[in-house]
């Protein structure tokens, strides 16, 4: 039976009246997609839960045997029903009066016979509605979670083929595929979650709506009505998107070869990568200073320095400010000779030398299984030491945070040597 009403709206009658359940069903047959369950005692509305999936509760206070009342309070004992919206039904009860009992036993609404046939027709048909944009809600969830299963299972693969290329020149190249990909995948999953939990507050608001006995206008509906929709197209859309990023995913391959050299302004350059990473740190309390000179000129690839910069800047807000009210970083630069020095500096929690020691190695992280694939630090250093033919350190920053210092030739050699994989 549950499967066969698996795609209607289920609404429960409990009335202890044979008449009022004909009358009740009959008013209800005329709403589209509208299943109705009848219990004659609130015993059998109870079983009727555990047998079939019901949307909605017309529950008549007045019943022998367990009232209506008692009914609802058994309901909200368990998880599978306490959910489950309940109006009760009664000729009897004041407004006042039933404020001061049915609400407490979780009731959302009450309708007082002699009950005017469009005010019940309109009242299940917003509850239909609401029940609707909650279905909706649950398939586009249920798409983002396949989603995020098919790109786990292909950064799975990713790191199996890393495994194989950890010897060979490419783990530089393969740690900019991971780098893109997320990077490329964060914008419609954000979105998707955002517009995900937007639509949630909405469904909130409008149950407070109908829960607090006024009734709901029109305008409201139709407001609700807008916005789901809305948000809906634009989680279907975001959705599109990831499963267009995850299929190309599969088919590219890039080698640092790739990467433009050209001549560029250090500082303008980093300004626009940190510019960048900061507009995603607005809402956060994390800042981000800068001092680096003007005119320092360099011969270089612009691309991965800013890999550089950005994978430096996620390492601070990760792993350095994890569980903390505030955060600082400084990025600045000075010229030595031919060489330019770049240091990144925050006020996080430092690293202790454990850490310190294996920070540059592939696929080592302290946050394992949080999301973190411990490639961003062994991605700085391979560019740093290879294309770019430089060097970087780490050190503990005086006083608190950590100090990365890199070391860059203005002019970047025509063959960078390769570097080790592993840095020891």
């Amino acid at each position: 039976m549950g499967d066969r009403m698996a795609d209607t709206f289920n609404v429960l009658i409990a009335d202890d009246n044979p008449g009022n359940r004909a009358t009740l069903r009959a008013l209800l047959s005329r709403l589209p997609a509208c299943t109705v369950v009848e219990a004659g005692s609130g015993e059998a509305a109870l079983l009727k839960t555990v047998e079939t999936s019901i949307h909605l509760i017309l529950l008549d206070m007045h019943m022998p045997g367990m009232d209506g009342f008692e009914t609802a309070r058994r309901l909200q004992m368990t998880e599978r029903t306490r959910t489950i919206p309940v109006v009760f039904i009664t000729a009897g009860y004041r407004a006042d009066e039933f404020a001061a009992h049915g609400y407490a036993m979780g009731a959302a609404d009450y309708l007082v016979k002699p009950i005017e046939d469009n005010l019940l027709l309109n009242r299940v048909r917003q509850y239909q509605h609401l029940h609707e944009r909650e279905l909706t809600l649950e398939r586009c969830t249920s798409g983002l979670e396949a989603s995020n299963v098919e790109l786990r299972q292909a950064l799975e693969r990713l790191h199996m083929a890393q495994d194989k290329l950890v010897q060979s020149e490419k783990l530089a190249a393969l740690g900019a595929i991971v780098a893109a990909v997320a990077h490329e995948l964060n914008t419609p999953i954000g979105n998707c979650m955002t517009v995900a939990s937007t639509l949630d507050d909405k469904i909130v608001e409008f149950e407070r709506a109908l829960a607090d006995g006024s009734g709901v206008k029109r305008s409201q509906l139709q407001d609700y009505l807008a916005v789901s929709r809305t948000a809906t197209q634009l989680m279907l859309r975001g959705l599109g998107r990831t499963a267009d990023l995850v299929d190309s995913f599969k088919q590219v391959a890039v080698d640092h070869t790739s990467s433009q050299r050209r001549r560029f302004d250090l500082k303008q350059n980093i300004d626009s990568i940190v510019a960048l990473m900061y507009a995603g740190l607005r809402k956060t309390p994390y800042r981000i200073t800068m001092d680096i000179p003007e005119g320092i000129g360099m011969e270089s690839y612009p691309g991965p320095i800013d890999q550089i910069i950005s994978n430096l800047i996620n390492n601070s807000v990760v792993h350095g400010f994890a569980g903390r009210s505030h955060g600082e970083i400084l990025i600045r630069a000075e010229t030595e000779g031919e060489y330019v020095r770049l240091m990144h500096s925050d006020d996080g929690c430092g690293m202790s030398d454990d850490v310190r020691q294996q920070v540059f190695d592939p696929f080592f992280t302290t946050r394992l299984g949080k999301g973190s694939s411990g490639l961003g630090m062994n991605i700085c250093y391979n560019l740093v030491t290879g294309l770019l033919g430089g060097s970087i350190e780490v050190r503990n920053n005086a006083g608190c945070g950590s100090l990365f210092v890199v070391q860059l030739p203005k002019v970047a050699p025509a063959m960078a040597a390769a570097a080790p994989l592993v840095h020891a």
